[in-house]
């Protein structure tokens, strides 16, 4: 009989716990959530499905960064020059760029921001035009400085 009362009791304060509207916010939205979360990748357990959607287009597009650089033969000895977020985002293409060493973690492939002392050794930059991204081989010095006066407009930001 004892142990039916302590039962009950107890059922009663947990209910009345998570009644409370600070505890229902957090319950509803950290277990809840996670619920939601598990349900959603135990159906799709590709880990390349789960990084698009953690990371949206800044992974997507880094990939097809680096797979277009794969076809090319380029991606062991390349050094990809990224412009800054505003630029592309002016240019109607939604890659919020990542900094180099993240980059490197999505692609395996080297970058540099424009800031950076390297970016004057990059031998492919990426660019945009008409809401799609451009990966560009860097012919000669004269393209790169041309490049880098045009995106030095745009500040770089994280």
């Amino acid at each position: 009989m004892k142990q039916a009362i302590l039962t009950f009791v107890g059922v009663v304060l947990l209910v009345l716990f998570f009644l409370l509207p600070k505890n229902q916010s957090w319950f509803n939205g950290r277990i809840v959530g996670y619920w939601n979360d598990f349900n959603f990748q135990r159906h799709d357990l590709d880990p390349e499905v789960r990084k698009i959607e953690r990371w949206g287009n800044s992974y997507l597009f880094s990939k097809q960064i680096a797979e277009y650089l794969s076809k090319q033969g380029a991606r062991s000895n390349a050094l990809i020059l990224l412009p800054p977020t505003s630029y592309f985002k002016e240019r109607g293409v939604d890659y919020h760029v990542p900094e180099p060493a993240v980059f490197y973690y999505y692609t395996g492939v080297k970058s540099t921001w424009i800031n950076s002392k390297q970016s004057a050794t990059a031998n492919w930059m990426v660019a945009a035009a008409q809401g799609q991204l451009k990966i560009i081989p860097v012919k000669d010095k004269q393209m790169m400085n041309d490049s880098l006066a045009v995106f030095n407009k745009y500040p770089v930001r994280l």
